[in-house]
C-alpha cells in the first residue's frame, strides 16, 4: 500500500493530511527569501511540519487508497493502520524512518520522536519548476561631485532720467484734449441752448420705479357650491347645484371595510442540533453514503452533513446538548469505532 506517495500527493491539495495513531503533517505556505549566508533566492514554497498529536483520522488518506485500490472504506482504514505498525517496528528497530519526498523521522535521546522535512520537495503548486536562483549583489556608484563654477554678477544700467521724447509726447496729448473741450463748449453756446439742455440732462433727478397699483376685478356672480349628497356611496349622477339642469357623474367609492381579524402567532424557540459525531470525512460522496448506509443499518440515527471545503462529512447522529453528544461518542467507540470524532458547528 503507497501510503508515502498518497500522502504526497495530498499535500498539494490540502494544508493538512491526518495519519491515523501517527500524527498530523501540515503545509504552511512560506515567502520568497534571500539566503544571505550562500547568496541564493529561494521561490515561494510550503513546508511540511508534523504534529504527533493529531491522531484523529480526518478520512483523506483511507478515502484516497479505497478510490486507488477499488476497495472499501474500512478495508482501507484497517491497511492502513496495518502500514502505520510497520513504520513503528522500523522506527523502533533502526531509530530512523525516511518518507521519500517528505521527511525523514528519528528518535532523540530521550527516545522522542522528531522530524526533519525534506526541503528539496516544494508542495505549493503555483510555484512549481521554480529552483533558488544565485543573488548578485548591486554596487552603488558614486556621483562625482560636479566643479563649482563661481558666479559673475552682471552690472545692470541704471538709468537716473526718462527719456526726452515721452515727455513731450504726454505734453502734446494734453494740449490736444484740452483743445477739443474748449471747442466743444464754444460750439454749444452757438447753437443757442444746446449747452443748457446738456446742463439740465446732468441736473436731471434720478427717477425712481413704482408699482402699479392693483387692478380692481369686476363683480362676478358667485359661483354654485358642490356638497356631497347623504346615502349609499358607488357612482352617482348629481346636479352640480340645487335646481340646475348640469349634472356630473361621480364614483363616490365604497365604505373601507374594518378588518377586526386578529392572527395570534404563537413564537416558538428552535433548538439547533450543533453538535455532530463525525464518523468519517469523505472526498468521494459514493464513499460517504456507502458508510452512511451502513451507520443506518446498524441503526445509528446518521445523517450527511453539509459539504465542508472539498469533504463530505458523516455523521453518527446529531444533538443540541453536548452531554448527549459525548455519551453517543462514547458509545460510537466502544462498538469498536475509534475514529469517531465530536464536531461543533
Amino acid at each position: 500500500m503507497g501510503i508515502e506517495r498518497d500522502l504526497h500527493d495530498l499535500l498539494y491539495e490540502h494544508d493538512c493530511v491526518i495519519v491515523p495513531q501517527w500524527g498530523g503533517f501540515l503545509a504552511q505556505y512560506r515567502p520568497a527569501r534571500l539566503d544571505a549566508a550562500r547568496n541564493v533566492i529561494h521561490p515561494p514554497a510550503k513546508e511540511v511540519g508534523f504534529n504527533r498529536h493529531l491522531l484523529r483520522s480526518d478520512g483523506l488518506l483511507a478515502d484516497r487508497a479505497a478510490m486507488r485500490d477499488g476497495i472499501s472504506f474500512a478495508e482501507a482504514q484497517d491497511a492502513l493502520l496495518a502500514h502505520v505498525e510497520v513504520w513503528r517496528a522500523q522506527l523502533d528497530k533502526k531509530g530512523r524512518l525516511e518518507l521519500p519526498r517528505i521527511g525523514i523521522f528519528y528518535l532523540d535521546a530521550d527516545r522522542n520522536l522528531q522530524f526533519d522535512p525534506d526541503g528539496r520537495t516544494n508542495f505549493l503548486k503555483e510555484a512549481y519548476g521554480l529552483r533558488p536562483i544565485p543573488a548578485i549583489a548591486l554596487t552603488k556608484k558614486h556621483k562625482e561631485d560636479a566643479p563649482v563654477v563661481p558666479l559673475v554678477p552682471v552690472e545692470q544700467e541704471v538709468r537716473t532720467t526718462a527719456e526726452p521724447w515721452k515727455w513731450a509726447a504726454a505734453a502734446g496729448v494734453a494740449i490736444l484734449l484740452s483743445t477739443g473741450i474748449f471747442l466743444t463748449f464754444l460750439n454749444a453756446g452757438r447753437q443757442g441752448g444746446t449747452l443748457a439742455r446738456l446742463i439740465q440732462w446732468i441736473e436731471r433727478p434720478v427717477a425712481t420705479y413704482a408699482a402699479d397699483p392693483m387692478p380692481t376685478l369686476p363683480a362676478t356672480a358667485s359661483a354654485a357650491v358642490f356638497t356631497l349628497p347623504d346615502g349609499p356611496l358607488g357612482v352617482r349622477t348629481l346636479p352640480l347645484s340645487p335646481n340646475d339642469s348640469v349634472s356630473l357623474t361621480v364614483d363616490l367609492g365604497s365604505p373601507a371595510a374594518v378588518d377586526t381579524t386578529r392572527v395570534a402567532v404563537e413564537s416558538k424557540s428552535l433548538l439547533k442540533n450543533r453538535f455532530h459525531v463525525i464518523g468519517g470525512c469523505f472526498a468521494q460522496p459514493e464513499n460517504a453514503d456507502r458508510l452512511l448506509n451502513e451507520l443506518i443499518a446498524n441503526g445509528y440515527p446518521a445523517l450527511r452533513l453539509p459539504r465542508y471545503g472539498e469533504l463530505h462529512p458523516v455523521a453518527f447522529g446529531s444533538y443540541a446538548d453536548r452531554e448527549a453528544a459525548l455519551k453517543a461518542l462514547a458509545a460510537a467507540r466502544d462498538q469498536g469505532t475509534v475514529q469517531a470524532w465530536l464536531l461543533v458547528r
